[in-house]
């Protein structure tokens, strides 16, 4: 049977405009992926430059594809609900004084959540190209950390202007006397997420016993030397997590009392009253801890309840980093949370609660799913609630890349799943001719 020829040349270009619009997408993660490994030294050559700019475009493009994804996107009721009321959240902002500045920002910072939320099957589809760039990144942050460590960087502790705001592209810091290494990033917490999620997601490639307890040693020690104790900690548990896969009832109420821990540290604050002092004495490694729990958390709860918007949150726009650059007057307080519950609370109220709780069920679906791509995932979501705890974790351009991309894997498996079922549905109605 001979092809229509025009069939033929019709589909050959619906290949090759998935082929495109795969190849935009995953090259636009791996320079998102670059950028982010590399800011700290970046940020100080690109400035020297004249070019510092340009360490925007990643971001850029991920919210133009964001935007013209959402034409075709299928993620269900519950996505379409959430942009509704995350567009709600910006006016509700304005209306608290936040100006369109702040709500621009506050979109351009998690725009790489939102690109890999809506781009995740072409990401997962070109798996192997971007497992490659992942690798790569890997070994320039472990180079990068050795290389901070042990010589002198000429980017350490540069900060840079914008506008009225001095902005750090670099921290020098030290804790105990214990520099804080950020090797080529921007802070030593920085690195030491990349490190973590860049190893978890080689877990997808890495098949041998010996190679992948090789991998996560290094990723283990390497988290370590940058003096960053919730992503150690987050990695450790993690690994431990893996471990248990083959019981997944444990693996699922180890998940509820993540995120549930997650929820109530903060509460804790309110509830008893800390003697920092005492403990930062006897433990360096609790004072940050502890200064959360006595200072950081409960003014900020106190702040929002005089503002009275503890059930419908500050707003879009008003909660994280936008507030250093285009600060709302009387809002300081809503610049670092440290804290992701806190923060969505902050930000969305009782919804943004809601999204935090959702984190279980999301958890559940990669459990319940067998596949060396859903076991990588899980390891992602597991560790990004753990560091969550004490950690502003939508601040962080790839940990909002990667969440993104384990979202969208749920809610594309279950958009599939709806549409197969409502197929069988269809094909078992009876069919009754008509007279």
């Amino acid at each position: 049977m001979a092809l229509n020829p025009a069939l033929h040349a019709h589909d050959a270009r619906a290949s090759l405009l998935v082929f495109d619009k795969s190849t935009v997408v995953v090259w636009t993660a791996i320079s998102l992926l670059l950028v982010e490994t590399f800011s700290g030294a970046l940020r100080y050559y690109f400035d020297l430059a004249g070019l510092g700019p340009v360490l925007y475009l990643p971001k850029m493009a991920c919210t133009a594809l964001f935007v013209t994804e959402l034409f075709t996107f299928k993620g269900g009721r519950g996505f379409w609900l959430c942009l509704l009321a995350l567009l709600i959240s910006g006016l509700l902002a304005m209306l608290h004084g936040a100006s369109v500045q702040n709500l621009a920002f506050s979109l351009f910072a998690i725009s790489p959540l939102l690109f890999a939320l809506v781009c995740s099957r072409y990401l997962l589809q070109r798996q192997t190209l971007l497992g490659k760039a992942v690798a790569l990144c890997l070994l320039a942050s472990l180079l990068g950390l050795l290389l901070d460590k042990y010589a002198q960087v000429p980017w350490k502790g540069y900060s840079y202007s914008m506008g009225d705001t001095q902005l750090s592209g670099n921290t020098a810091w030290s804790d105990a006397d214990q520099d804080r290494v950020a090797g080529f990033a921007r802070v030593s917490s920085v690195l030491a997420n990349l490190i973590a999620l860049y190893s978890l997601y080689l877990l997808l490639f890495v098949r041998a016993l010996p190679l992948r307890a090789l991998l996560y040693a290094a990723a283990v020690v390497a988290v370590f030397m940058t003096t960053s104790k919730a992503p150690a900690a987050a990695l450790v548990l993690t690994l431990g997590m893996l471990l248990m896969l083959r019981l997944p009832w444990i693996c699922r109420a180890l998940c509820v009392v993540v995120v549930a821990m997650g929820l109530g540290l903060p509460l804790l604050g309110l509830i008893h009253d800390f003697d920092a002092h005492t403990v930062s004495r006897s433990s360096h490694s609790l004072a940050s801890l502890y200064d959360r729990l006595n200072n950081t958390w409960p003014n900020l709860v106190e702040y929002m309840m005089q503002e009275g918007w503890g059930l419908t949150g500050a707003g879009f726009g008003m909660v994280g980093s936008t507030q250093a650059l285009y600060p709302v007057m009387g809002a300081g307080l809503l610049t670092i949370v440290d804290s992701t519950s806190v923060y969505l609370w902050a930000m969305l109220g009782v919804a943004g609660l809601w999204l935090y709780v959702m984190q279980v069920p999301l958890l559940f679906a990669l459990i319940g799913d067998n596949s060396r791509q859903a076991r990588m995932l899980l390891s992602i979501a597991f560790f990004c609630c753990l560091v969550s705890w004490t950690s502003d974790l939508f601040e962080i351009a790839v940990v909002d890349l990667f969440l993104g991309l384990v979202i969208g894997h749920v809610l594309g498996n279950r958009s599939a799943s709806e549409a197969q079922e409502r197929t069988q549905a269809f094909k078992l109605l009876p069919f009754t001719p008509q007279p």
